[in-house]
């Protein structure tokens, strides 16, 4: 009786938590973050050329280092590392798994 209540459970939480997920990332594209945020990309790769032509009509030295925004941000911690790592030893493992097993019975097929 426990196993079975155990399972509905965590199925339950497992199922509150998709549907979180799943209703945050509908919200968010029906309220247009995502627009939003390419919107500000334009916004300021347009103010940088605005600022290198008129840079360029006042003879300053213009080097293109100087209007280059570094946009690549690693955002990334040693928790989100660790289950980088963890997602990638599983793929590995269930990847060489099935391999495995399909050269194994590849055998019977052959012969």
């Amino acid at each position: 009786m426990k196993k079975v209540k155990l399972r509905t459970q965590v199925f339950r939480i497992s199922f509150i938590i998709l549907f979180a997920v799943f209703i945050t990332i509908f919200m968010s594209n029906k309220y247009g973050y995502y627009e939003y945020r390419k919107h500000e990309q334009v916004t300021l790769t347009q103010e940088q050329i605005k600022q290198f032509e008129q840079d360029i009509k006042d003879g300053k030295n213009v080097e293109l280092e100087n209007y280059l925004s570094n946009t690549n941000k690693n955002y990334q911690t040693n928790f989100s590392q660790i289950g980088l790592n963890l997602s990638n030893t599983i793929a590995d493992t269930i990847k060489n798994g099935v391999d495995a097993f399909f050269k194994y019975f590849s055998k019977f097929v052959i012969e």
